[in-house]
């Protein structure tokens, strides 16, 4: 009669970290879409407003052009980070 109760004991343990393992991670998650969320407003108004200062400085074409080009180098050096982590 000590196997059934040692094997339930085992699997109440078993299933005690498992939930706790699930809650941590979708504390985790949650954190991480927050922020992300933060970020990416942030980042919608940085371009909004670099666009309007460059727009005031020197002109709505070149404004697009300098915006375009700063995301597009940021994207290649994130491309580039990336490449070199996983060799």
């Amino acid at each position: 009669m000590v196997a059934p109760s040692l094997l339930q004991s085992a699997i109440s343990i078993g299933a005690a970290l498992a939930m706790n393992a699930a809650r941590r991670t979708a504390v985790t998650l949650a954190g991480y879409l927050a922020a992300g969320i933060l970020l990416t407003a942030s980042l919608v108004f940085l371009t909004l407003s670099a666009y309007r200062a460059i727009d005031y400085a020197i002109g709505d074409v070149y404004a697009a052009l300098i915006v375009g080009a700063a995301y597009f180098v940021a994207s290649l050096v994130a491309l580039l980070v990336m490449s070199f982590r996983s060799r």
